[in-house]
């Protein structure tokens, strides 16, 4: 299970499934992630951030299995693109080929016409190709993001699954109309994939062009061979230029160097190609069948190694290149962390304590069996849990109990404080805490951050810009956790927020579209 490559069905899935999670409330998902760990083997629980993931992923998509996810939808587009693909290819290179080889036995087949059309002018797309790359590449971009076909086709393709995606829901009795839009919204999310897994989206559409060329040249060459097979063909070569068969024959010979070497007659003579030149007004009655015929497995070779060939290269090293991408996918991303953080995350909850309370002493017991059970697994994680950086308002900074702080931040998150900064002082502008926070998350080896903002003021624009600003200087690794409190009592700073309020929030920071960042309630 360790060695299983990714695919980008599942990657779609597991971003699908992120969008779904955007917005719930924190304890509904740790409570959902926790008790699928809980059903986890051994060897899982100890393997790899991506073997945690893929398990996570396998059970989200067993609670779904009744619904059209993106990743199902995904391949089956991809199949019958290139089924459609595989027969436009066979059907034009064969209607094509099968055009030019149309022989009435007045007129020989013209070689300069068929070698320009199936070689010439598929080398000439190849060529621009490897130069458009190269271009690309001196001004740090690749092919596939500098190629307007490409995006095109890419924003095609995602359109078509969108849509797909919503008539499936459309048909389902089952959910209703808010949930409906939600899925639509979760769909359109998903056209954010190539900020996080770059060009593993766009290249699927370069190996399906690939695939049509392959089909095409395929068509090209089983079309040739049949008309040679079942018919009697003439292959002839003029030109209104003075060219001396001799310059025709090194011309001939530099071409056929690929597979010269398997037999002289693979490749015209000197002889053959003076007999099968054509003379307007003398026609085709004065030359040697043998000579007419010395064409074809040159042209069928030159479809070969031309045409062929150079696209099944482009096809096995885009293959080879999308399975090296996949290899080296980055699972330390705060939105992918922070479903591994769920999972192994003990729940700390007082079920036990009502339960007691209760006249159901069987309850009681098994509540408290899960407690101590809980409680045993968080003091023996107490020592692995992840350093988080905390800010704090600087009006609230100096007043705000930290030791609580510490406490409630190990239960919410199931992090560890690691230091506390006050953010939006007077001394120092955006920026430079901004650039302060950075250098402090590298010094002491911190991985995550929690902000802290009291929930009962509104999310402005500007609060909302900051965190923005925040994410671009940290990057994508870390895991951005706005933890928001009550009104301050007299006794503490630490209340919980109203329902009403995080639910406000969690709308306003779901504009901000970034998947590793949590809105929570720091005080259940």
């Amino acid at each position: 299970m360790t060695g299983k490559l990714w695919n980008t069905a599942e990657l779609l899935d597991l971003e699908f499934f992120l969008a779904t999670d955007e917005g719930e409330d924190i304890d509904c998902l740790a409570t959902r992630d926790r008790e699928i760990w809980l059903n986890l083997s051994t060897t899982v629980k100890e393997g790899r951030a991506e073997v945690l993931l893929r398990s996570w992923l396998e059970r989200r998509r067993q609670v779904e299995q009744d619904a059209a996810l993106p990743g199902a939808l995904w391949q089956e587009m991809l199949f019958l693109f290139a089924a459609a693909l595989i027969v436009a290819g066979l059907s034009s290179g064969a209607g094509l080929a099968f055009s030019f080889l149309a022989y009435s036995g007045m007129e020989s087949v013209n070689v300069a016409a068929y070698f320009a059309v199936f070689v010439l002018l598929q080398l000439a797309l190849i060529s621009l190709l490897t130069i458009s790359f190269l271009c690309g590449k001196q001004r740090g971009h690749t092919l596939l993001e500098s190629s307007l076909l490409y995006r095109l086709t890419e924003r095609l393709f995602f359109y078509l699954l969108e849509r797909c995606v919503a008539a499936s829901k459309r048909t389902s009795s089952r959910l209703s109309a808010e949930k409906r839009l939600q899925w639509a919204a979760r769909i359109a999310s998903l056209k954010h994939l190539r900020q996080r897994h770059g060009l593993l989206f766009l290249r699927p559409f370069f190996l399906l062009a690939q695939l049509f060329g392959i089909s095409f040249n395929v068509g090209v060459l089983v079309a040739t061979l049949l008309k040679v097979v079942g018919s009697d063909l003439a292959f002839g070569w003029q030109s209104t230029l003075q060219i001396n068969a001799a310059s025709v024959h090194t011309l001939v010979a530099t071409i056929s160097l690929p597979w010269a070497w398997l037999s002289d007659s693979l490749v015209p003579s000197l002889a053959q190609i003076e007999g099968s030149r054509l003379i307007l007004k003398d026609g085709i009655y004065s030359l040697a069948s043998r000579d007419l015929v010395s064409w074809w497995p040159f042209l069928c070779l030159s479809v070969f190694c031309y045409g062929l060939l150079p696209r099944l290269f482009l096809l096995t090293t885009g293959i080879l290149r999308q399975r090296s991408e996949l290899g080296k996918l980055n699972f330390q991303q705060g939105c992918f962390r922070q479903i591994i953080h769920r999972l192994r995350t003990p729940l700390i909850t007082t079920a036990a304590h009502v339960e007691k309370q209760t006249a159901d002493s069987v309850l009681s017991e098994e509540a408290a069996r899960t407690e101590e059970q809980f409680q045993l697994e968080s003091e023996s994680a107490n020592n692995t849990l992840p350093p988080l950086v905390v800010l704090i308002p600087d009006e609230l900074f100096s007043a705000f109990p930290l030791e609580r702080l510490a406490e409630q931040t190990r239960r919410r998150t199931g992090h560890q404080l690691d230091q506390t900064l006050p953010f939006w002082t007077l001394e120092k502008s955006e920026e430079e805490e901004l650039v302060a926070l950075k250098e402090t998350m590298a010094e002491q080896d911190s991985a995550d951050i929690l902000v802290i903002h009291e929930a009962w003021q509104p999310p402005v624009q500007e609060f909302l810009a900051w965190l923005g600003l925040l994410r671009q200087h940290l990057g994508p690794q870390p895991l951005i956790i706005l933890a928001l409190i009550g009104k301050p009592e007299e006794e503490t700073l630490l209340t919980p927020a109203q329902a009403e309020h995080l639910r406000i929030w969690r709308q306003k920071v779901a504009t901000i579209i970034d998947p590793a960042l949590q809105v929570i309630s720091l005080v259940p």
